[in-house]
């Protein structure tokens, strides 16, 4: 054998010890494993699906260091041969080994690692050339600020060195934990420049996109504010919705956000899938409100309606399943996938009936449902049927559907502009044709006016000569029954003229309505109050009684009243002795409106059903032979203000056994004075006092009702009580009614003006008498002013008013410091009084308000009363106001000093005397010597 084949041997001999080393040192480390996958091209996106191998922990107890044993390395199976069923909620090893080959490789050394997102925990295990082990954690609920690798939150990433020509095993431990969302093994290997490469692709065409739709946005908000149409605004929240959720699906809003939005719960960014429901709710409200479904398609406008109003229970759901499913979007997408069908097939099957109706803004809706639905099925598709899943066609579709969207609304915004340009042409006609009918109307009104103009002259002519007679005949000496006789026709006639006068307004349209808010009832009460003595007069039991303590409603008081009068009287003079009136309230309700049910019924002589039917016709009469047969103007009156008043009258009547009639009138709130704008109360220490002597209750719960906020009211049920209240209280004002038990109101009058106590209070008398010599008799015994029931309420207020302001300015004379001035006779020799009694004891100073009072024979209440109504002052004022002014006088002597007038008028003390002398008179004492 010779040398070379020694040589030959030798070699051979030293290649078999070196293999066998190397592979005693891939046995010692564990490293024995799969197929290798070899990198050989910078271009390429590796898929490591087919290297991986995997390895359960189901204990979960395995380390890097126990994987890498050789006796754990033959546990490992090929991912594709792996016959064992992956569950969440356990650990699984892989591994996987490649070798990078690339030409250039020792430039190319940086690969990027892609591992599912599926792995919520996730560890991956990289050795490096000492073959120390390093481990970097990962997972798609680790936070991005824990993890060491984040070019962009999307997916599971790991940055590798992968040096040239070497064999490298990477490990990774991980585990799945969200329901229907196993562990995937698929995997991804790329050169750190074809990885970004992709990234600024698809950021980029993500930007243009979000760029693109916040444009339009923008530009339809713009519109929108322009001209407040609907339309441009659920437009808006469409594509603001589309807006957040590329923002979202593209990872841009964790790119941005991190750990500020979630800190520490990446996995909340799932909410945002809510612009998904909210997004379509616009869309369907902008296909309603573009389309007017509500007058093209009503059908199909409650349907979209109830679809919008599906969202908010959807959008519940996805938020429940959400978090039950631990954001398994394997889960929480079938509820945002049945919204997104049920509104896509909606809008799909209305493309028919939209096509029929050939409406041109149904052609831009129907195209542009066309479009986006086609982009909407096709981004589905990749989903389900033909991964890997692309938004790209949906996107396509948005931005078709938002051009032919907006060119639709700018369609609509110019045929608007037309609209309104044909709207402003027929307003111009139509306000020349209202100027032509406003001509005529002018001519019609002078017509009018000249009619009532005419009434109302011939009225006043009446009235004249009406005056002169009624006026002569109170001067007739002797002949009692022709003055009586002429006395009732004369009012009579004056009565039927008037009624005239308001007809003749009614129908020119001139007698406007005053509406007040008010309870009924408290007003008919006090109306029907004042008949109580008239039907006792005629022997007729006169009744009233209402169902409700109180119903507030809308009522003109002035037009009431005339209706109860008309009614009222009309009974009386048609019921017979010993028969009854009897006036019912109630509230009833017809076809859901509330009404007040107003029946005024007697026991007369009743009316025959062929006259009932033309009672309220003008000027017809039932029976002129009739003794109480009136002018057939009454009840005509009634009807017109009843009418007016938006109620009905009706009647029904028996002969002999008496009539009934119903007045209803709607019961509304609409001139009801809201809260904020009633008149604040003045404060009851502001308010003058105001005594009311009346025996009916129903009166003074009136008055009160009336005047409550204006006076602090006090009560007497009777004139010898009201006598004592008053001299007890000496109020500003008093209410009386004449006709009282104990004592009537012409004594209360009397004996109150006659008392110095009480003479300076006004009076006024209130009664059921409307006789001349009933006013005459009250003035004579004193009283200020003399009202007949039913009163005007206003009437009342305003002589309540300027009594008071007649004491004010008695005060503002009283009150200079002059004294005594021009008054009456009673209050001149009362304050002379005062005066006196203080003159008598001007330098004593002890004497002050009580024994003032005492002195003057009244309490101490009663002269602080009758002081402050008559000057305004209080008592030690008044007494003091008298001890300066005489100090005034013996100064101006000039034959005292300062401090011997001080003490000549009762002030122990100079320096007080000079102090409230300065008040008093603005100037100093001294200032008045030898003045």
């Amino acid at each position: 054998m010779g040398a070379s084949s020694y040589r030959c041997i030798a070699l051979l001999l030293l290649c078999l010890c070196l293999g066998c080393r190397q592979s005693g040192e891939a046995m010692a480390t564990g490293e024995a494993g799969g197929e290798v996958c070899v990198l050989d091209s910078a271009l390429l996106n590796y898929r490591l699906v087919n290297y991986i191998e995997v390895l359960p922990d189901s204990a979960g107890r395995l380390s890097i260091e126990d994987v890498t044993d050789t006796s754990t390395q033959q546990a490992f199976q090929p991912y594709r041969e792996y016959a064992g069923t992956l569950n969440s909620h356990q650990w699984y090893w892989g591994r996987v080994r490649a070798v990078n080959r690339l030409p250039d490789g020792k430039r190319s050394t940086e690969w990027v690692l892609y591992l599912s997102g599926n792995w919520t925990r996730l560890e991956v295990f990289t050795r490096d050339r000492q073959g120390n082990w390093h481990t970097e954690p990962n997972g798609t609920f680790l936070p991005p600020g824990e993890k060491p690798f984040v070019p962009t939150t999307r997916g599971n990433l790991v940055k590798l060195s992968l040096p040239p020509g070497e064999v490298q095993t990477i490990y990774f431990r991980g585990m799945a934990e969200r329901v229907s969302l196993p562990p995937s093994f698929h995997a991804y290997l790329q050169t750190t420049d074809v990885f970004y490469n992709k990234l600024l692709k698809a950021k980029v065409s993500n930007a243009v996109f979000i760029g693109f739709l916040g444009m339009m946005l923008l530009y339809n908000l713009m519109v929108y504010f322009l001209g407040r149409a609907r339309s441009f605004i659920y437009y808006s929240g469409y594509l603001l919705m589309m807006i957040v959720y590329a923002c979202y699906s593209g990872s841009d809003l964790s790119d941005w956000f991190g750990d500020r939005l979630f800190p520490g719960q990446p996995e909340y960014y799932s909410f945002f899938k809510l612009s998904i429901f909210i997004g379509l709710m616009c869309y369907l409200s902008f296909i309603r409100s573009f389309a007017d479904l509500k007058q093209l398609l009503p059908r199909w406008d409650r349907y979209f309606k109830i679809l919008v109003w599906l969202g908010f229970p959807l959008m519940a759901a996805f938020v429940a399943v959400t978090i039950l499913s631990n954001f398994s979007h394997a889960v929480e997408d079938w509820t945002t996938v049945t919204y997104i069908i049920l509104v896509v097939g909606s809008c799909t099957l209305l493309l028919y009936p939209l096509y029929r109706t050939r409406d041109k803004k149904g052609a831009f809706v129907f195209a542009g449902v066309a479009v986006i639905s086609l982009g909407c099925l096709l981004s589905l598709l990749t989903r389900v049927a033909f991964p890997p899943f692309t938004l790209v066609y949906l996107k396509a579709g948005v931005v078709v559907e938002v051009l032919i969207f907006s060119l639709g609304l700018a369609y609509r915004q110019r045929k608007q502009i037309q609209a309104r340009e044909q709207a402003d042409y027929a307003l111009r006609e139509s306000r020349l044709l209202q100027e032509k009918q406003r001509m005529e109307a002018d001519r019609l009104q002078e017509l009018t006016e000249f009619k009532t103009q005419f009434y109302t002259n011939i009225t006043h002519e009446f009235r004249t000569p009406l005056t002169v007679i009624m006026g002569m005949s109170e001067r007739i000496q002797g002949h009692a029954e022709e003055k009586q006789l002429i006395e009732r026709n004369g009012k009579n006639l004056l009565g039927l003229v008037n009624q005239l006068l308001d007809l003749s307004k009614l129908e020119s349209g001139s007698i406007a309505i005053t509406w007040i808010h008010d309870d009924i009832v408290g007003y008919l009460r006090y109306l029907t109050e004042s008949f109580y003595s008239a039907a006792e007069q005629q022997r007729i039991r006169f009744m009233f009684y209402a169902e409700e303590r109180e119903i507030r409603m809308d009522f003109d008081e002035s037009k009431v009243l005339r209706i109860v009068n008309n009614l009222i009287a009309n009974a009386l003079r048609f019921t017979p002795s010993g028969g009854k009136i009897i006036v019912h309230a109630s509230k009833i309700t017809q076809d859901g409106q509330p009404f007040l049910r107003l029946v005024v019924k007697d026991s007369g002589v009743g009316i025959s059903p062929e006259h009932a039917a033309h009672v309220f016709e003008r000027f017809y009469q039932v029976d002129q032979n009739h003794e109480a047969g009136g002018t057939g103007i009454g009840l005509a009156l009634t009807r017109e203000l009843v009418d007016l008043m938006g109620g009905t009258i009706s009647v029904s009547s028996e002969v002999g056994v008496g009539t009934d009639f119903e007045v209803l009138l709607p019961i509304r709130a609409d001139h009801r004075v809201p809260e904020a704008e009633v008149t604040p109360r003045r404060p009851s220490e502001d308010r003058p006092e105001l005594l009311v002597i009346e025996d009916n209750p129903d009166i003074i719960t009136y008055l009160r009702a009336l005047l409550g906020d204006r006076y602090s009211i006090h009560t007497a049920l009777d004139g010898a009580s009201g006598i004592e209240k008053a001299l007890e209280l000496v109020p500003d004002i008093i209410i009386s009614d004449v006709m009282m038990p104990e004592k009537d109101g012409f004594a209360v009058c009397e004996t109150l003006k006659a008392d110095e106590r009480t003479s300076h209070v006004p009076i006024i008398l209130l009664t059921a008498k409307t006789t001349h010599e009933a006013r005459i008799e009250g003035l004579k015994y004193g009283a200020d002013a003399y009202l007949t029931k039913p009163f005007n309420k206003d009437e009342l207020i305003i002589r309540l008013e300027k009594l008071i302001e007649v004491r004010q300015q008695l005060q503002q004379r009283y009150g200079q410091q002059d004294a005594p001035p021009a008054g009456t006779e009673a209050e001149d020799t009362f304050i002379q009084k005062l005066h006196g009694l203080i003159h008598d004891h001007l330098d004593d100073t002890t004497f002050g308000v009580a024994e003032l009072a005492a002195a003057a024979g009244l309490s101490s209440m009663q002269l602080y009363r009758k002081i402050k109504a008559i000057t305004g002052k209080t008592p030690s004022r008044f007494v003091r106001s008298y001890r300066l002014r005489e100090g005034m006088r013996l100064l101006r002597e000039g034959h005292y000093t300062v401090s011997e007038v001080a003490y000549a008028v009762g002030f122990s003390d100079p320096s007080y005397f000079s102090r409230t002398f300065q008040e008093e008179f603005h100037n100093n004492p001294s200032h008045f010597i030898n003045v």
